[in-house]
């Protein structure tokens, strides 16, 4: 319960750093000659402008190249050189390799506080959540706004894409779990228990649903009837625990209030747990999962899914790790503290790039 409460003291203290810092930068919004807005207001006075970066330096060269963003990466895009970072009034498509913005899909109100924001495996469909509670799907082509979906009441706190793309699942403080189709529908919804739902995970399949309630242990449902059959373990989440499951589909991991849990999927058994972690992601291979661990300074340790052999571990100097992105290709892997973006080059770990918000 204690790690709950600094958990959330943390989100909170660095959400306000990054909005102090935004703040601070303001300037006037320049008309759009795109479509889609170049840049994003932040408050209703003030924007912050994305600067180019400050050096050409290629990727791989032994120089860290430093470039001017926000500090909320989402997801890569499918093609692995652009990623996509959230602000609370949108989405910045930022381009690594040419080191700019190439666009910015703009929200009709602002996100919400959340994670709450998914992408599609196609990379051509991005879904996000607003601060009414209600759902958008966005094509990312144009930003057009395909569907709004409606029907939680609390906050939403995950958003997942099936792997086909024709399924959302979206969770909610309101203690509601909704499947909805790509046209829209809400073609099911259930309650898995204990409050707040604050992670859901999607099999590769489509035909298992993990859920992390506020209280209570992770659970398995079948989507076809949503029926629980598995009871994993742990002891609830908080608003950044996440739980997912292998591209293999033979492990599921979980970032609970009592730490980092990985459970093997095909017999449903514990293999490790008690790292004190805000953050993992499994490597699209499924041979290797990154992880930050609390009490090593921080730090992001790469390991076999088994948790075994540690394979290398990446220096991060600033507050826990709450996000971690592998890149679709596997050789690159994001981390967020709220301070910077830093971007590894996963075979050897040399660090590309840091985002941040005003570089040196």
């Amino acid at each position: 319960m204690q790690r709950l409460v600094i958990a959330h003291i943390l989100i909170t203290v660095v959400g306000l750093s990054v909005s102090c810092c935004q703040a601070s930068q303001g300037m006037d919004t320049k008309p759009a000659t795109q479509t889609l807005a170049p840049t994003s207001q932040v408050t209703s006075t003030s924007s912050l402008e994305i600067k180019p970066a400050k050096t050409d330096t290629p990727i791989g060269s032994n120089q860290t190249v430093c470039f001017e963003t926000y500090l909320d990466p989402i997801a890569f895009m499918p093609d692995n050189s652009r990623i996509l970072l959230k602000v609370n009034t949108g989405i910045q498509i930022y381009n690594l390799e040419k080191q700019k913005e190439e666009r910015f899909l703009k929200s009709p109100t602002n996100l919400n506080d959340g994670p709450a924001v998914a992408l599609s495996m196609d990379g051509e469909t991005l879904a996000w959540a607003l601060i009414d509670n209600t759902i958008q799907l966005i094509r990312v082509l144009d930003g057009k706004v395909l569907h709004t979906l409606a029907g939680h009441t609390g906050p939403i706190t995950k958003l997942r894409f099936s792997q086909s793309g024709d399924r959302l699942f979206s969770a909610s403080h309101d203690g509601w779990v909704r499947i909805w189709n790509s046209n829209g529908k809400q073609v099911n919804a259930f309650q898995p228990g204990g409050g707040e739902v604050l992670g859901i995970g999607v099999s590769l399949d489509g035909t298992i649903l993990a859920t992390i309630p506020l209280d209570g242990p992770v659970k398995l449902w079948d989507t076809k009837n949503l029926q629980e059959f598995t009871e994993l373990g742990g002891t609830g989440g908080y608003d950044t625990s996440d739980v997912a499951f292998s591209m293999d589909g033979h492990y599921i991991a979980a970032d609970l209030a009592t730490g980092l849990s990985v459970w093997d999927a095909r017999n449903q058994t514990l293999l490790w747990d008690g790292i004190n972690s805000m953050a993992f992601a499994f490597s699209p291979a499924g041979t290797m999962m990154a992880y930050s661990d609390i009490g090593e300074d921080n730090n992001i340790v790469l390991s076999s899914v088994d948790g075994k052999q540690k394979l290398n571990k990446l220096e991060n100097p600033h507050g826990p790790v709450w996000n971690l992105i592998f890149s679709p290709d596997g050789s690159l892997l994001a981390s967020a503290d709220g301070v910077e973006i830093r971007i590894w080059q996963v075979e050897d770990g040399e660090l590309l790039y840091l985002g941040k918000s005003v570089c040196p």
